[in-house]
């Protein structure tokens, strides 16, 4: 009984919500490290590194799965022109992707501003056809980085605050 207390436990914790926050496409862990030192003061370091598994899997469920998954939901009349709209979004998005391929990728991961990240970059990496074992070593780089800027910066933030 008292494992699958524990176990229910964590999803009622604040790191499960630091590591759902980390895998939306909007905040990623832009928001998920700052929420989790500013806002619920918890330790930098747990933070950071939930974060970073929250991001890099969905950065490899993207490549491996969403983005696929995208292409096939296409040949329904109906989802054709939202995906098509978010393909051409990315595609504009993401000429330093298409530019650079590998480190392309890797600098637009790791910059922790709207618009880039692991949901953008994983999506344009299938879609210009990067290798996904190359485009996966890239995020979890981009990833580190960013993270480790975010990190600093709350941080940094914190001590102002403060």
């Amino acid at each position: 009984m008292d494992i699958l207390i524990n176990y229910i436990n964590i999803f009622d914790s604040y790191y499960f919500r630091i590591f759902v926050l980390s895998m939306l496409p909007i905040t990623e862990l832009r928001a998920s490290i700052p929420y989790g030192i500013l806002k619920l003061g918890l330790n930098p370091i747990p933070v950071m590194i939930v974060s970073i598994l929250g991001n890099v899997l969905i950065g490899v469920m993207v490549i491996y799965i969403i983005a696929p998954l995208m292409n096939l939901v296409r040949n329904i009349k109906y989802f054709d022109n939202i995906i098509l709209h978010i393909f051409r979004r990315t595609r504009k998005k993401s000429k330093m992707i298409y530019n650079f391929k590998f480190y392309g990728l890797i600098l637009f991961v790791s910059i922790p501003l709207p618009l880039t990240g692991v949901w953008t970059g994983a999506l344009a990496s299938y879609l210009f056809g990067l290798s996904k074992i190359k485009s996966c070593i890239a995020i979890v780089s981009g990833v580190l980085i960013s993270s480790t800027i975010v990190t600093l910066i709350s941080l940094f933030g914190k001590t102002l605050v403060i």
